[in-house]
């Protein structure tokens, strides 16, 4: 998500053709070069601009701006704006994977945090019945890494402990 909402940024390229970008950097705290972008893109798509439907960018529509780009030899902050795009840096980011492994780079990642591994030892969970000796035996080991491994980190706390009182 954007750090400033789509009528911030309207209202700031509007003040934009009026005031230095300079002087309303000082004035908002947003940087003279944001403020140009922003400018650029209001120019190109007036009260349509800064709407990003295709969120996550495709890989089919990241070449096609890349390619566009260099057939019109724009500069990457033009491009950017005549695609409103949310920054000029992310089309100088998919510039940079194209050119260093191609389009096959370029497909969207998936946003937010990857879902966890699931554990190797399935039969976790199982009554010790119906286990086989063989699963019995990898539960036990893995039970007793567990229990080395918490002795282990009760005996760090212990040792941060005396140390505290020894600096009191």
């Amino acid at each position: 998500m954007s750090k400033h909402k789509r009528i911030f940024k309207i209202e700031t390229a509007i003040k934009a053709e009026e005031t230095s970008s300079i002087e309303l950097s000082r004035k908002i705290g947003v940087s003279c070069r944001q403020i140009r972008y922003w400018g650029a893109v209001y120019r190109i798509h007036g009260s349509n601009a800064f709407q990003h439907p295709g969120l996550p960018y495709s890989k089919q529509f990241k070449l096609h701006v890349i390619k566009t780009m260099a057939e019109e030899n724009w500069s990457l902050s033009y491009t950017s704006a005549y695609f409103d795009l949310s920054s000029s840096g992310i089309l100088s980011a998919w510039l940079k994977r194209y050119n260093q492994s191609g389009s096959d780079n370029l497909t969207p990642k998936k946003i937010g945090r990857p879902k966890m591994a699931k554990t190797p030892n399935s039969h976790r969970g199982k009554s010790p019945e119906s286990m086989s000796e063989e699963e019995m035996k990898e539960e036990l080991e893995y039970l007793r890494a567990e229990n080395a491994v918490l002795k282990k980190l009760e005996a760090l706390a212990q040792e941060k402990r005396k140390r505290t009182k020894k600096k009191r």
